[in-house]
């Protein structure tokens, strides 16, 4: 059975100033059921792969397909497929993910039975 990519980036790069290249052409294709994990210091450009893969930022150059769709013209759609949090997460630590997802329910106007489905 063959795997379908759900994110791929082709020659993906972004500066913040003219002299500072955060991240320069990055090719990245992970598979569907495939965990991965962005390690590197500070600066190294972890959050910002993943603000541009989000549609946080803008790309300044090459492409972002997510789940074989081009981020650009699809990010609405893409994005009610994807659940994300970069840097901290604003919970309550004193609450269970459960209960956390029952707190901020009502503020998206999800359905009850949305905890469920996103908890299994």
């Amino acid at each position: 059975m063959q795997q379908s990519s759900v994110i791929k980036t082709t020659a993906l790069s972004y500066h913040y100033a003219k002299d500072v290249q955060t991240l320069f052409d990055i090719d990245l294709n992970v598979e569907k059921g495939s965990i991965y994990g962005f390690l590197g210091p500070n600066g190294s450009g972890k959050t910002t792969t993943l603000s541009l893969l989000l549609g946080l930022l803008n790309k300044q150059q090459g492409d972002i397909e997510i789940f074989g769709q081009h981020l650009h013209s699809n990010r609405v759609d893409i994005l009610k497929r994807i659940g994300s949090l970069i840097e901290a997460p604003s919970l309550y630590g004193h609450l269970t993910a459960k209960e956390n997802l029952e707190v901020y329910r009502p503020l998206y106007g999800a359905p009850k039975e949305r905890i469920t489905e996103v908890l299994k």
